[in-house]
This record gives structure tokens, sequence and C-alpha cells, in this order.
């Protein structure tokens, strides 16, 4: 019997999206996709067709959450009729076993590209934040947030971005809005921070940051520093082959840039996330580095390091760790010697790895990719994981450098 509830409940989650806010939503299950599904077809026009979000957490064909946490779920979907230019949206609620429609609303553009459910009004309700696209070519979207009072659905604020991060920077308890806003030529790069106040998102501050870019590849909110507090970290490309990282802070009135990005700070030469490296809770700056004695070799066959640090909270960096991440065999390794301890040799097709002490040239640990039906070549190292293609192995014994190995 407890099979059946698993496998009913993963053709559910398949179906569409489903966020529990609270306790009490989990009370009432809900119900059979088929009803759900036929109750959403009920109420759209004859010449009308669902459709997904393009991007983010929420991308099914509709979501299944209880807005106003009263434990009760409301539906929420888009639509697109014939004939029409803009995406339709519309809130369903269940009331006594069957689904009614609450209210439809009107989008904005031709596509639905992200949406989310964050209270940004701070009225304990969620909020439906969508995004809606004009064009695949065009990155300049329109970001819609409605506000759900339980019985209606009240269009509060729109504004143009191209792209958006929800999120406490200043913990004064209530969520900034931060939209970054790309014109279509990348002429003009503007960031904007609003704040739900008397009754309406305000714009709070604005920024403007180097033009000509060619567009953000990472963006990443939280604690940047633990004295400074949050911010969020913006990976950038400036051109084809190289990137920068800059970050940006909000003290509740004003909006500052760290590093001035004309000088294109912590420039890398390859798309590197900076991201949480060590699970301190710190968002690190990532930088590749070029191993020693590479230095003048065709970038195919340099094996990258990658570096991350912590910002220092004023204009410097902290080093923090670095791995190897082989892509061509799909294993990494974590570095627990600093940067300039240590390089790597390397032939040319990656699958022997040897690092090497910048100290006294010594072998610090080696890292072999052998094929399965290779067996022979085993002698004498020591199996560190295998795969149904792949032996990867080591001649160093000790275990601690060993625990540095993982697949990918």
């Amino acid at each position: 019997m407890k099979k059946g509830y698993i496998i009913f409940f993963m053709i559910f989650i398949l179906s569409g999206c489903v966020a529990f806010e609270n306790n009490e939503s989990l009370m009432k299950p809900p119900q059979p996709v088929s009803k759900i599904n036929t109750a959403i077809q009920s109420f759209l026009p004859s010449d009308a067709s669902i459709i997904k979000a393009a991007a983010g957490n929420y991308v099914n064909s509709y979501s299944l959450i209880d807005l106003d946490r009263d434990g009760l779920l409301e539906l929420v979907a888009f639509y697109t009729v014939k004939r029409e230019t803009s995406v339709q949206g519309m809130v369903l609620r269940e009331i006594n076993g069957e689904w009614d429609v609450v209210e439809t609303f009107e989008g904005d553009g031709n596509a639905l590209y992200e949406l989310d459910f964050v209270d940004v009004t701070n009225d304990g309700i969620l909020d439906i934040i969508a995004g809606f696209s004009f064009s695949d070519a065009y990155e300049v979207r329109g970001l819609v947030v409605y506000q759900y009072d339980g019985n209606k659905i009240n269009r509060n604020f729109y504004t143009s971005y191209t792209y958006k991060v929800m999120d406490d920077l200043n913990d004064d308890g209530v969520k900034d809005l931060t939209v970054i806003l790309l014109d279509e030529n990348h002429i003009s790069n503007k960031v904007s921070v609003f704040n739900y106040v008397n009754h309406e998102l305000k714009l709070m501050d604005s920024l403007t940051l180097k033009p000509n870019i060619m567009e953000y590849y990472n963006i990443a909110s939280g604690l940047v520093n633990f004295e400074v507090g949050k911010g969020i970290v913006v990976d950038v490309v400036s051109e084809m082959q190289t990137a920068y990282t800059n970050i940006l802070l909000f003290d509740g009135s004003n909006l500052k840039s760290v590093f001035n990005e004309e000088y294109e700070p912590n420039d890398k030469l390859y798309r590197l996330n900076s991201e949480d490296i060590n699970y301190d809770g710190i968002i690190e700056i990532g930088i590749p580095r070029i191993p020693a004695g590479y230095e003048d070799i065709d970038e195919k066959y340099i094996p990258y390091i990658d570096s991350y640090y912590r910002w220092d909270g004023d204009k410097g960096l902290q080093f923090v760790s670095e791995r190897y991440n082989n892509y061509s065999y799909d294993y990494r390794y974590e570095l627990p010697w600093f940067p300039e301890h240590v390089t790597i040799e390397s032939d040319l097709d990656f699958k022997e790895i040897k690092f090497i002490s910048t100290k006294d040239q010594s072998l610090l640990l080696d890292i072999y990719v052998i094929p399965i039906a290779e067996g022979d070549k085993l002698e004498g190292k020591i199996v560190l994981a295998r795969t149904d293609t792949y032996v990867y192995c080591t001649t160093v014994k000790d275990k601690s450098l060993q625990r540095g190995f993982q697949l990918l």
C-alpha cells in the first residue's frame, strides 16, 4: 500500500509545482492531478494555452502554494490567448472540494520568463513575482509584483529589468527587491533597490555600473563578510574570454559598489562562479589561476586551478581554498596547500596529474585515470574511486591527502 502512495505523490509532483508554506497546508492532501487539470481547463478561454516559466524555481504548468498562509492551497497558472498580445494569469482556490476562480489578471509581454512567491510587501502574505519577456533575444524584461489579500489580486509594482535578487540585504526584516537593468545594446548598466514603504515599493537607491559588458553569468546574495553582513556578488563577463567579480552593498538607504569596476576587479581567465565554497556561510569569490610553469602554454593544455577568496571588508581579498577540476574525466581534488606552494604537472590529455611542491619540486600527490580494460596498469597504485569506465588511483599513501579526491 505504501508503494502506491509513493507512486501517486511522485506523479503529482512531476505534473505541477507544489510549495508548502506551513504545517497547516500539510493537513489536507492535494487533489488528484487529473481533477486539478480539469479545473484549470474549465476556466480557460477556448483558444487559450497554459504556459510555463522559462527559468527559476517554478517552471511547471501550475503552482500550488498557500499564498495567504491560511492552511489552504491556492493554484496559480499563466496562459496565453490567441490574438491577444500579453500573458494572462489566474488564481484558483478550492472551496468544499471544488476549485473556483478567485481572479484573473493581466501580465506583461508575450512570454513568462520566471516566477517566484516571496513576501516583498511585508504583509505576511506571499506576493506573486512574475517576470515577463517580449522576445527570446531581447534581454530587457518586465517585472510585476502582484499582491494577494485572500480575495483579489492587485498589481502593486512594475519595472523593467534584466536580472533580479530578492533578499533582506540590510537585516531589517523586510525583503529588498534589487533589479539590474542592462539595456539592449549593453551601453547602460544600472542596479536599483526597492523596499516596501508606506504601502508601495519605493526606489531606495540606484547605482550606475560599468557599461559595455556582455552579461552577468552568476549572481548570488548572502553573507559577504562576517562584520559587514549581506551583499550581492555579481560575476560579470566583460569580454568574450574574460570576466570579473564585484560586490554590491545596501545599508537601508544607500547602494554602493565595493570595487571599482573600471579596473575589472578580481579578473578571471574564464567564467568561474563565486559561491560558498567551504560552507562557512560566506560567499567566496572564485578566481582561476595558471599553475607555475604554464604561463606561455596554449590555454587548452593548461590545468587551471580554481582559487577562492573571501572579501576582507575593505578593498582586498583573503585566500580561502583551492580546487582542481578535471572535467575531461569528471573528478575534483580539493587542494590542502597554499597557492604559492603548489603547481601541477600534466600529460596532454590530463589523464595523469601530479601536484608538485614549488619549494623543493617534490611530489605532493598524483592522480591517474586508467581505463577499466587496462587493469594491469593498477599495479603499485592505490584506488581512489571506480566508475564503469575508469579507475582513479594514486601512488601516495597519505590518507589525509587522498580524502581531497571526489568524483563529479
